[in-house]
């Protein structure tokens, strides 16, 4: 006989907000993957935490996307960006790749477009559809195998060292041509991977069926995006796999932490996306375009090493690397900007972001009056400020923070249609007012 079966518990909230609801007690493996939330490189994924009077108490972070325990779903919604098909289209704007070229119109999106996992999947299954009608590329690979006649050339080093004295099995190396290659093994091992961590039914169905498609054609060598993005190279003939590529990518990585679960038993899964990325390079490709044209230039990830350094060795202690870094080519000047995905509409700036950007500003700075920073901030609507000041008991103001929240609703939907120039003109004006250094100026909040 079989228990009784346990509802699930659906628990949804937006980006760093807080929940507590009734839950069942965890599992084991509830157990070890809250605690990787808890332990992982990038700061706290997600806090879960289940309380002694049977409750689960839950706090998200700058990470979207949907946590499956064993008897409890967390979906984590991106209501700074606006909803799930506004990520997708930051990550379209940031990549220059369409990733929604395909986005079914006769049919619900999953979950009302709030399963952010079940999304890109569904996207993923239409671009691999339109790959497998165009047909999938094959390509020359070197090879080398035990052949029963030759091909290619002989390994004489490998056939006298493992076949000494037989002639029936003969070391080849040769080049073999098929479609066990880089381009289609990503696309492949996105959909395996995915296949049974999907909700929607024919979602799921869809992705299981191309993703045996794929497995008769090629088979993985790894699951590790970044591996996949390091040997592509795309030219006229593979620029098609450039979508498909691209939520692939989305996939495995926001996979990584189903490595130690069995989800074919029924485990846990987690699929996440870490919007401080995709804002960092919404907001990096949006200054860069706005300023084109202009005297100052924009360096993204600027690494300053010599700026903190160990007096005993002389050498360099640690280094400092802004997102952002605007340079006026006509004075030489540079003001370095910090990108926080972070509700600094609602609420202060945080201590340790303040520090941050303060010595971000005295790094660059060339005097007590050129001592400047920035921070953007996504708002649901334009937003001026705040206006910080550092100054010591005794002498002038050493320096300054300004802020400015970045209405992305309405950049989104500009950057698609007629009103991208004036758009890019209103983040011209205000990334020019930030970085001015007269005084502390109002900056233009239009964009």
């Amino acid at each position: 006989m079989t228990g009784p079966v346990t509802a699930r518990v659906v628990i949804e909230l937006g980006e760093y907000q807080q929940r507590r609801v009734a839950a069942p007690p965890p599992t084991e493996a509830d157990e070890q993957l809250a605690d990787r939330f808890m332990s992982g490189q990038d700061g706290v994924r997600l806090d879960a935490r289940w309380m002694a009077d049977g409750t689960l108490d839950v706090s998200a972070s700058s990470w979207v996307g949907v946590v499956r325990f064993s008897h409890v779903d967390v979906r984590v919604v991106p209501k700074l960006a606006g909803g799930s098909l506004r990520v997708l289209r930051m990550l379209e704007y940031a990549s220059g790749v369409s990733m929604l070229r395909r986005l079914p119109t006769d049919r619900p999106l999953p979950a009302d477009g709030k399963d952010l996992f079940d999304l890109i999947c569904l996207l993923l299954a239409q671009e691999t559809e339109a790959l497998i009608r165009d047909g999938l590329l094959r390509d020359y690979r070197t090879t080398d195998d035990s052949l029963e006649v030759l091909r290619g050339r002989l390994r004489y080093r490998d056939q006298f060292l493992r076949r000494f004295g037989q002639l029936d099995r003969l070391e080849c190396h040769f080049d073999e041509y098929d479609g066990d290659t880089p381009i289609n093994q990503l696309v492949a091992a996105a959909l395996s991977r995915a296949r049974r961590r999907i909700s929607e039914t024919d979602i799921r169905f869809a992705v299981a069926r191309l993703a045996g498609v794929l497995d008769e054609l090629c088979h993985p060598t790894s699951t590790d995006a970044s591996w996949y993005e390091r040997i592509i190279r795309y030219d006229r003939r593979n620029e098609r796999y450039r979508p498909a590529h691209e939520l692939a990518k989305l996939v495995l990585r926001g996979l990584a932490f189903d490595d130690l679960f069995d989800v074919s038993a029924g485990s846990v899964s987690a699929f996440l996306i870490n919007m401080n990325a995709v804002f960092e390079r919404f907001v990096t490709r949006l200054v860069h375009e706005a300023l084109q044209g202009t005297s100052l230039d924009v360096s993204a990830q600027h690494q300053l090493r010599a700026v903190v350094r160990n007096d005993d060795t002389g050498r360099s202690y640690s280094t400092l690397t802004p997102d952002l870094v605007i340079t006026d080519g006509s004075t030489g000047r540079s003001v370095p900007f910090d990108i926080k995905y972070k509700t600094y509409d609602l609420r202060k700036i945080s201590t340790a972001d303040i520090y941050q950007t303060f010595l971000y500003a005295y790094a660059l700075g060339h005097g007590d009056d050129q001592r400047r920073a920035g921070i953007l901030y996504p708002a649901a609507a334009s937003i001026d400020g705040p206006h910080l000041s550092i100054k010591p008991l005794l002498g002038p103001t050493a320096a300054r923070i300004i802020g400015a929240g970045i209405d992305v609703p309405r950049a989104l939907d500009e950057l698609a249609g007629p009103y991208k120039q004036s758009l890019l003109d209103d983040v011209r004006t205000m990334i020019e007012t930030m970085t001015t250094l007269s005084g502390v100026a109002s900056t233009s909040t239009s964009a």
